[in-house]
C-alpha cells in the first residue's frame, strides 16, 4: 500500500579547497513495502539547471535488511547510485554535457526506522571518486516521515 509521506533531503559536499556545501531539499512523496522487502520512496525535486529549474523525479530502494540502498534520478539524464557499508559503485554519471566515469565509496552507511515505521532516516557518507581522485566527500541524510502524523 502506498502512503503519503514527507521527504527532507540534505546532502553535505566537501571539496578540496572550496567551502563545504549544503542542500536541503523538501518534498511531499510516496512510500511503499515492496514484495520482494525492499521499501520504495519516491518523490520529485526542483534542481538548478544554470538557466532555470528541472523536475527529477527520484527513486529510492532500500534494501530489506536495510543495509543498502539504492537510488535512480530520473528526468532530462537518469543516473544510478548505490551506497552500503563499505561499498564501491561504479557508475556513469550522465548530465546535459556528457557522461563521466565515477566511483561512489561509501564509508559510513545507517538506516533507522521508528516503531511502526511512522520515520525512517537514511544517511550514507560516501566519496565520490573520478579516475581515482576524490572529487568530494559527502553525506547524504533522507528524513522520511508519514504524511498523515503531521
Amino acid at each position: 500500500m502506498r502512503k503519503n509521506v514527507d521527504v527532507n533531503v540534505t546532502g553535505i559536499h566537501s571539496r578540496p579547497g572550496e567551502p563545504t556545501e549544503k542542500i536541503v531539499t523538501s518534498s511531499i512523496g510516496f512510500y511503499e513495502d515492496m514484495e520482494d522487502g525492499r521499501r520504495l520512496v519516491e518523490y520529485d525535486e526542483e534542481q538548478d539547471a544554470g538557466n532555470g529549474t528541472v523536475k527529477v523525479h527520484n527513486k529510492v530502494y532500500i534494501a530489506s535488511d536495510g543495509k543498502s540502498m539504492e537510488i535512480i534520478r530520473g528526468g532530462e539524464t537518469e543516473n544510478r547510485l548505490q551506497f552500503g557499508e563499505e561499498m564501491e559503485y561504479d557508475t556513469q554519471y550522465d548530465t546535459p554535457y556528457g557522461s563521466m566515469s565515477m566511483k561512489v565509496v561509501t564509508n559510513n552507511f545507517d538506516f533507522n526506522t521508528t516503531h511502526q515505521e511512522e520515520a525512517m532516516k537514511v544517511i550514507a557518507e560516501y566519496a565520490l571518486e573520478m579516475e581515482g581522485q576524490v572529487l568530494s566527500d559527502s553525506m547524504i541524510i533522507i528524513e522520511i516521515k508519514n504524511a498523515e502524523t503531521r
